[in-house]
């Protein structure tokens, strides 16, 4: 298996994402998996201009160039594709939203319908056949996630493949103040990156074991409090500096 990792955080691979990422990355690797991963923040990419130039002129190539010329080679040798992306908006970050507009490219103009009778493009070239979904969220309810995964699932089916997983941990507005508490957490994800690699699949218990917030609500507000008194101090200095001014 080949795996292709986009940090789509607009903070790159730091912070609770990115230490979920990597622990999937190394359960890949130790499952025999080899791992490409690409940080999309540090990529100058456009979004899509719509111009369609990529079906009507140019099958299967973007007209614009930029960093997706990086991607591109990636995604196409790639048979798993791993997002790693919290939740911006009830959705994804405009960096990782770029990055998938633009795969229109790998589209036909032509229509199908589907095993499931979607009607839907051919495609040009073959994206990865299977999509993992690794994010985060501010609040600690599991819910604030089903938007996000309703995208990533319709994006994995639009472009010829599944979504195989999400792995979602929530709650990382306290996660960062404490990061301890996501450690057991991640021990699953790299045994979930392990499964992936040998069996094409995260197995159902850990799938289960994943999906259980690492903290109640109410260490959740604990943990959230300190983030709050950080911010009041910062706003209190700010409007000091004010005025001084």
């Amino acid at each position: 298996m080949r795996a292709l990792v986009l940090y789509g955080s607009a903070r790159g691979d730091k912070g609770v994402t990115g230490r979920m990422g990597r622990a999937l990355i190394a359960g890949l690797e130790q499952g025999g998996a080899s791992v490409d991963a690409v940080v999309v923040k540090d990529l100058e990419i456009a979004p899509c201009v719509a111009c369609l130039s990529c079906m009507h002129r140019h099958p299967g190539r973007c007209a614009q160039r930029d960093g997706m010329d990086e991607l591109y080679p990636l995604l196409q040798a790639a048979d798993l594709l791993v997002m790693a992306a919290p939740v911006y908006t009830d959705s994804m970050s405009a960096q990782l939203k770029a990055v998938m507009d633009r795969c229109v490219c790998a589209m036909q103009p032509f229509l199908y319908a589907d095993q499931a009778g979607r009607i839907r493009h051919p495609m040009a070239w073959a994206m990865p056949s299977q999509t993992v979904l690794v994010s985060t969220c501010s609040f600690p309810e599991y819910e604030t996630f089903a938007p996000l995964i309703a995208t990533v699932r319709a994006q994995a089916v639009g472009f010829g493949g599944q979504c195989v997983a999400e792995l979602c941990v929530p709650g990382s507005l306290a996660l960062q103040m404490a990061p301890t508490e996501l450690e057991p957490h991640l021990e699953l994800i790299v045994r979930a990156g392990h499964e992936l690699a040998q069996e094409g699949r995260v197995r159902q218990t850990t799938l289960a074991a994943i999906q259980r917030p690492p903290l109640s609500v109410d260490r959740f507000r604990e943990l959230a409090g300190r983030y709050e008194d950080w911010c009041r101090k910062r706003q209190a200095k700010a409007e000091k500096n004010t005025e001084i001014c």
